[in-house]
This record gives structure tokens, sequence and C-alpha cells, in this order.
């Protein structure tokens, strides 16, 4: 029974190479192309992500064992930093503890943690240890995730591939696609009509292949500039 089992073991390794850390990838791929960011105002670091330290982190897998061997594991984008906080610090929280204690253990780790995290890489981790309670969980009581959380509440979802191009999403099975901005504000008009002409092509290839599209500025524009591309790209 699940309600019987405490957890006996935890690991934590690192993965360089894709996994949870999409930006970790090789050469030439498209996710380290020139898309604009908030480090596009340094002339040094527009052309590649990877170039000021986007993938530094690397993949973070953390694995919780119960007493009857079950293994639950996750993956999270942390790397080095995130193994030794579970290691070393969040691991006195789970070792012996009941495996349905997941709401009291996040509780600990988070509180316990304060003083050095918040946000960011300690929260990645924390959220890997949570999501491996709960895939444990699910494989003691032989149900997915989703059914120890209340159950599903509709039945299907909307996926949105990004970056891939407007043709994508119907060749991809999806009805929906998101365009990435290229360039950024700092470049003024200049750079807001490059964009709003990537974004046109994507809006009207989305029409011809029937699905919708979204730009998509990761933290760089602000209301005033996309508010003048989104005029652009539709009327």
């Amino acid at each position: 029974m699940a309600l019987d089992r405490v957890i006996s073991d935890v690991r934590a390794f690192t993965l360089r190479g894709g996994g949870a850390d999409y930006h970790d990838q090789g050469a030439g791929h498209w996710i380290d192309d020139h898309i604009a960011t908030p480090m596009s105002v340094y002339p040094e670091y527009r052309q590649s992500r990877q170039s000021f330290g986007i993938n530094v982190l690397g993949t973070l897998v953390v694995e919780i064992e119960a007493d009857d061997g079950t293994v639950g594991f996750s993956v999270t984008t942390a790397g080095e930093i995130g193994a030794f906080i579970v290691e070393r610090h969040l691991s006195r929280f789970l070792l012996g503890a009941k495996v349905t204690d997941i709401e009291r253990i996040w509780d600990q780790m988070y509180k316990s943690t304060l003083y050095y995290g918040r946000k960011g890489v300690v929260l990645n981790t924390i959220s890997d240890v949570d999501l491996a309670l709960y895939d444990l969980l699910g494989r003691l009581r032989g149900e997915p995730v989703y059914a120890l959380l209340g159950g599903p509440v509709r039945d299907e979802l909307t996926f949105m591939p990004r970056a891939l191009g407007p043709t994508r999403p119907r060749t991809s099975g999806s009805s929906a696609g998101r365009c990435r901005c290229i360039t950024h504000p700092q470049r003024a008009a200049k750079g807001s009509r490059r964009t709003s002409s990537c974004s046109r092509t994507c809006a009207r290839s989305a029409t011809t292949f029937g699905s919708c599209t979204t730009a998509g500025c990761r933290w760089t524009w602000t209301t005033p500039p996309g508010s003048r591309t989104a005029r652009r790209t539709w009327g």
C-alpha cells in the first residue's frame, strides 16, 4: 500500500545536451539562433543565446526511491547547483518520510531555503523534487498523476510549437503556432519593421494552413513597441 511506504533513497545527477534544459543544444540549433532576448541590448550577445550562458546550468534529474524499490523521477533545469541542493540540503526532509507527505515536504523545503532561495534555480530544484514525489506516488498507486490531482478537466489540449515556422503546426498535428521575435526594441523602427514583416508572413501562412499564431517576445518587448508591431502586423 502507498500509505505504508517511506522514502529510502534520494539521488540527483546531471545531464548535458538537450533534456530539461532545452537551450543546451549543439551548434547551429534553431533555439540558439538570432532571437530577441533581454541581452539583445548588447551587440556582442545578439546572435547567439548561448553566448551569454543561457545553457550554463544543464539538466537536473532527481530520483526518489521508496522502501519497496519503486522509483519516481523528474527533470528540470538546475544542473550541478540543483544536485548539490538536493543532496546536501533537501534530502534531509525526504529520507524516512512517508511518500504521501508531499505537501509537508514541500513546505519544509521552501521554508528552509528562504535564506538563499525563493526563486530561480532553488525553486526549480524544489519543483523537481516535488514532481518526482508525485511520480513516485502515482507509480505506487498505479494511476497517472492527473488522477492524484483530482482528474482531468478537459479531453483535449492545444499545443503551440514555438519558432518552427508557420507551416509546421499543420504538419506536426497542432492547430496553432508561435513565431519568435528576431529583433529587439533597441533597434527602434528598423527592428520593429523587421519583426512586423516576419509576423505578417507567419500570420498569412498560418491562415492558409488553417492554424492560429502568436508572437513570442521573451521579456524583450514592452507595451509601446509591442503594440506598434501588432498594429503593423494585424492592422
